[in-house]
């Protein structure tokens, strides 16, 4: 049986009836046929894959606390950003479906950040520190940096005339 939560975030599926639980081989699958895999469930952490099949396959691995996970996948409707996921805990995962998409031997980035250029790095490092600059604060700030400043030479001064 399938499901848009994510294995073992709610009690009312019936963790020791059904053996709900996240765990490794867990999978799960988007309408636009991407899939999540589950690797690893150990020490709080999910270490998972996801594979995007828009124009190539590609692979993206991650980990994150266990609970973070089962909240960003799980679908809530009361939020409109919620992403629906299909998940499935009692059946393989479909390794067929990422072949027939051109999943080719070889080796693979170990985490999604890899797969970004330089530029792309820094315009997202930027987004991430942009934020708006309060020019009454900083004037604020840089006063009584000043003023402390101010004050600290003047008293240096009147212990070197004693």
């Amino acid at each position: 049986m399938s499901t848009n939560d994510c294995p073992g975030v709610k009690d009312s599926n019936g963790k020791s009836k059904h053996n709900d639980e996240l765990s490794a081989l867990c999978w799960a699958e988007h309408e636009d046929e991407s899939m999540i895999f589950v690797e690893s469930v150990e020490d709080g952490r999910v270490v998972y894959s996801v594979f995007d099949f828009k124009d190539e396959i590609i692979e993206y691995r991650d980990s994150m606390s266990v609970h973070g996970f089962k909240k960003a996948f799980s679908y809530d409707a009361s939020d409109d950003d919620s992403i629906r996921w299909t998940w499935h805990d009692k059946t393989p995962f479909p390794w067929d479906r990422v072949i027939e998409q051109g999943a080719r031997a070889g080796s693979r980035h170990a985490h999604a950040d890899h797969l970004m250029s330089a530029a792309e790095r820094v315009a997202k490092s930027r987004s991430l520190h942009r934020r708006k600059f309060d020019y009454n604060s900083a004037l604020t700030r840089a006063g009584s940096i000043g003023a402390a400043i101010v004050d600290k030479v003047q008293r240096a001064i009147r212990e070197l005339r004693k």
